[in-house]
């Protein structure tokens, strides 16, 4: 019988800055992935954006293309420490990240983390 395989990564972490990315993350093969958005302290304003984008890390260190936006989370969502998971559709992505898309106001921050999962 095949295993589950899966990956937790921290992405953000207690970040507030306007265009803050994550590392992108590579999820071939792992057609099933979520991201916790998780607020600290008041966060009255603000967006986070979850990305994706085809490349090849091993061979371009640095991607210069655009990314393509999956989903928004606003901050405001997850103020006083509150978390939202966001289920992505079952796609078959190649790197993933977040991004704070517009600044996160009142005081307090967000962090994010990507759990993928693969039957395999």
């Amino acid at each position: 019988m095949p295993g589950l395989n899966y990956q937790r990564v921290p992405l953000l972490r207690l970040q507030t800055v306007d265009e803050t990315t994550s590392t992108p993350v590579n999820v071939l093969g792992y057609p099933t992935v979520g991201i916790y958005v998780t607020g600290a302290g008041t966060t009255s304003s603000g967006v986070v954006t979850i990305e994706t984008a085809d490349f090849n890390p091993s061979n371009e260190s640095t991607y210069t293309g655009t990314w393509s936006a999956i989903t928004t989370v606003n901050a405001s969502d997850v103020t006083g420490g509150a978390t939202k998971f966001i289920g992505l559709p079952v796609a078959g992505y190649s790197q993933i990240r977040t991004r704070i898309s517009t600044v996160i106001g009142g005081g307090g921050t967000i962090s994010t983390t990507l759990v993928a999962v693969s039957n395999g």
